[in-house]
C-alpha cells in the first residue's frame, strides 16, 4: 500500500520539487497551500497529487488535512530573513504558534514522522568555525532564524512528550527552476532575472559575503531519505559543502553564461553573516545522500528557466 505524505507549502519552489521526487518514489502526495495560491509550480503534476487550499493558521484546516497522512513535510513561512525583524510578533504568531498546533494534530492523528525544512543560513548566526557542523552553537540574529530554531526545539519536545518522530533538514541556499525571481532571498535567480530585464545588479556590501548554494533537485531527494532514516540523528545540514562569494557568482554569470551586466555595490546590511558554509558530512553518512549536480550545470538550467518561463 502506498504511503501518504502532505507537503505544507507544497506549491512553492522547494515544495514542488519535493512533490516531484516523492511521486517518483511511488508516494501519494497531498499539497497544502494557501487560498488562491498559484498552482503553476505543480501544474505538470496536478493530476498526480491531491491539492488542498487552506490556511496554515486555521486549526480546522490543519486537522482536516492530516486525515490518513503518514508523513508531514513543513515548509511554510510567512516571513523572510530580511523582513522578519520588522515585526517579530507577527513572525511568532503566524509561524511558531501555527507550527505548535500542527505538532499537536500530528501527534493526535498518529502521523509517523514530521520533516521540517529549517534554515541552515540563519539558525547558527555568526559562525565560530567553518564549515558549520550540526552541533555548532545556534545564535540567530534575526527573528526568522529564531523562530526556525524554536520550531526545532518544539519538535524535540514533542518527541519527548508524545513520541512524535521528526527530522530537521537545515537547508543552506537552494536555487533552481521555479524559484521566485522577485524575492531577494533567492540571490542567484533574482540576479539572473535582473540581468534578463536589462537592469543593473545591486549588491549589499562589497560582494564578498560567502554562502553555500546547492541545486534544489538535489535537496528535494533528502525528504524521502529522511522518511526512511531510523538513526538516532534528528538534525542534518543539507548543502553543497562549498562556499561561493557573490563576486564569484557574478564571475560564473560572465564565464559560464556569457552574460554582460552592470553591478552597483551598496552599503552592507547589519544582519548579513559574512560567511556561511555548512558541513554536510552527517547527511552523506546517515542519509546516504550527496549533492550530485555540477554547479555550472545547475546554473545553466536556472538561466534556461528564466529565459523560457519568467
Amino acid at each position: 500500500m502506498k504511503e501518504n505524505c502532505i507537503i505544507y507549502g507544497g506549491a512553492g519552489f522547494i515544495g514542488s520539487h519535493i512533490a516531484d521526487d516523492l511521486i517518483g518514489n511511488n508516494i501519494n502526495v497531498t499539497v497544502f497551500d494557501k487560498l488562491n495560491s498559484s498552482r503553476r509550480n505543480v501544474q505538470h503534476i496536478i493530476n498526480n497529487i491531491t491539492f488542498l487550499e487552506g490556511d496554515f493558521n486555521n486549526k480546522i484546516d490543519i486537522r482536516n488535512s492530516l486525515q490518513g497522512i503518514d508523513y508531514a513535510v513543513h515548509l511554510v513561512s510567512s516571513t523572510l530573513p530580511a523582513d522578519s525583524n520588522l515585526n517579530p510578533l507577527y513572525d511568532v504568531e503566524t509561524n511558531l504558534l501555527s507550527t505548535i498546533n500542527l505538532l499537536e494534530e500530528c501527534s493526535r492523528q498518529n502521523v509517523k514522522k514530521v520533516i521540517f525544512i529549517s534554515s541552515g543560513g540563519t539558525v547558527y548566526g555568526k559562525p565560530e568555525e567553518i564549515p558549520i557542523k550540526e552541533n555548532h552553537p545556534t545564535n540567530p540574529n534575526c527573528s526568522y532564524g529564531i523562530v526556525k530554531l524554536a520550531i526545532e526545539k518544539y519538535l524535540y519536545l514533542y518527541k519527548e512528550l508524545k513520541s512524535l518522530n521528526y527530522k530537521v533538514l537545515r537547508f543552506a541556499n537552494p536555487f533552481g527552476e521555479r524559484q521566485n525571481p522577485h524575492l531577494p532571498q533567492g540571490l542567484i535567480i533574482h540576479l539572473l532575472y535582473k540581468i534578463k530585464k536589462g537592469f543593473p545588479i545591486e549588491i549589499w556590501g562589497d560582494g564578498n559575503v560567502i554562502r553555500d548554494y546547492f541545486y534544489i533537485c538535489d535537496g528535494a531527494r533528502t525528504i524521502n531519505k529522511a522518511m526512511r532514516d531510523g538513526s538516532e540523528y534528528n538534525i542534518y545540514n543539507i548543502s553543497s559543502g562549498e562556499g561561493r562569494s557573490i563576486n564569484q557568482i557574478l564571475d560564473k554569470f560572465r564565464g559560464v553564461l556569457n552574460l554582460d551586466f552592470e553591478v552597483i555595490y551598496k552599503q552592507a546590511r547589519s544582519f548579513d553573516v559574512p560567511v556561511n558554509i555548512l558541513d554536510n558530512t552527517l547527511a552523506k553518512e546517515q542519509l546516504n545522500w550527496k549533492p550530485e549536480t555540477d554547479f555550472d550545470d545547475a546554473l545553466l538550467n536556472t538561466w534556461r528557466y528564466i529565459i523560457d518561463v519568467e
